[in-house]
């Protein structure tokens, strides 16, 4: 009995149009006359394309879907194709396309369901644009269809999978390059190493001292002095750069990914090696550069989220971050336990802090914590909201 229950329900549209074809020729059969059978005879058309409706193969329909492009900038626009190929020219009175939205594009006014009159065409094509993106990794699942004939008798509905994804990269700005020059060489975030490969340029000599090697000799200006003199090299400063995202949740969050993806195109551009990590995650990326390196940065940056986590003290004990590169902290607010995480950090490292806050505004928690780090050697530097431009070094550091 239930499994006849089942099945009546799922074919409900079936039923019902039998029952109507049957109530329709037993009223022509026992009133008779002209209008009777002309009733009949009239909604026996409609009744027809019903049935075939019911046996329609709606799931043969062939779906493809193409993109203008699958990589952009926030803010950017992008074009979807849709073509949908029938294997026969069966009349359809309409067709409504319901596209399956990303979670975080629901919210937009973009129009997902729509209605398509294909009549006898096999091959139906429509666009439709997505505009003013925001940064993510948009994925697009499935399309749905519905069928229907004219009294709305019998519906079918089809799911396809059509699967897309639109990564959206951060907005970025330009830093000024004056102020990556201050940064690096007021010893704000650059610190030095002496390598074998920093050795190579000498800069003078200077009389011996207890600790250099034989190697460094100048035998020329030895004989010449009668005292022992060495080279001097010229000491450079170190280029590597490592970029960590606090993913506190904070109305400043989005702001904290535009300037840590504006600190990574400005620092590769100009020739230097950038690292990032973030707090919220276990993924890490060494130092590197040119446009591969930048884009496995910016396609991370577009999939941040704010998290609660704090995995970044974890991640400097364990000496995955390296002591010869600076670390260039940006945080949503500053606190006690952040500060404390970065002292975790060897001592030769150069460690600036950006928070994304005024300073006058600041709680006395957040300036007890800025005095805190300031006693322990770490650089703090504020950017206020508005002031992400980045025209003017005086907007990024006070």
């Amino acid at each position: 009995m239930r499994r006849f229950i089942h099945l009546v329900k799922k074919n409900m549209n079936a039923v019902g149009l039998v029952i109507l074809m049957a109530i329709s020729f037993c009223f022509a059969m026992f009133q008779g006359g002209f209008v009777s059978w002309f009733i009949f005879y009239s909604f026996l058309p409609f009744a027809a394309y019903a049935t075939i409706l019911l046996f329609y193969p709606l799931h043969a329909i062939t779906v493809e879907r193409k993109v203008s492009k699958r990589e952009c900038q926030a803010g950017e626009s992008v074009e979807i194709d849709l073509t949908f190929t029938r294997k026969n020219r069966l009349p359809l009175l309409f067709l409504v396309m319901e596209e399956e939205l990303p979670k975080e594009l629901e919210d937009r006014e973009i129009h997902r369901k729509v209605v398509i009159f294909p009549g006898f065409r096999r091959t139906i094509r429509m666009s439709y644009v997505l505009e003013n993106l925001p940064r993510g990794d948009h994925r697009f699942q499935s399309i749905s269809f519905w069928i229907g004939d004219f009294f709305g008798l019998v519906e079918k509905e089809a799911i396809f999978d059509s699967p897309l994804k639109i990564t959206v990269f951060p907005p970025y700005q330009e830093l000024d390059s004056l102020y990556l020059d201050r940064l690096f060489n007021q010893g704000q975030a650059g610190s030095t190493k002496k390598t074998q490969r920093e050795h190579s340029v000498v800069a003078g000599v200077r009389a011996y001292q207890p600790g250099d090697q034989l190697s460094w000799i100048n035998w020329k200006a030895t004989a010449r002095t009668n005292e022992i003199m060495t080279k001097e090299f010229e000491v450079q400063k170190n280029r590597d750069v490592w970029i960590i995202l606090d993913n506190q949740p904070s109305i400043f969050f989005e702001q904290t990914i535009t300037v840590a993806a504006s600190f990574v195109h400005s620092m590769i551009n100009k020739g230097m090696k950038v690292g990032y990590a973030s707090t919220g995650s276990g993924l890490i990326f060494p130092v590197g550069s040119g446009r591969v390196h930048r884009r496995k940065i910016f396609t991370r940056l577009a999939k941040e989220g704010p998290s609660a986590k704090n995995e970044l003290a974890e991640k400097g004990r364990m000496g995955n971050l390296p002591a010869n590169a600076a670390v260039i902290f940006i945080v949503s607010e500053i606190t006690r336990e952040k500060v404390d995480t970065l002292h975790t950090f060897r001592a030769n490292q150069g460690v600036t802090i950006l928070c994304m806050k005024n300073q006058a505004n600041l709680s006395d928690e957040e300036k007890r914590a800025k005095s805190t780090a300031i006693t322990k050697g770490i650089k703090v530097s504020f950017i206020e909201q508005g002031q992400l431009q980045f025209g003017r070094t005086e907007a990024m550091a006070k």
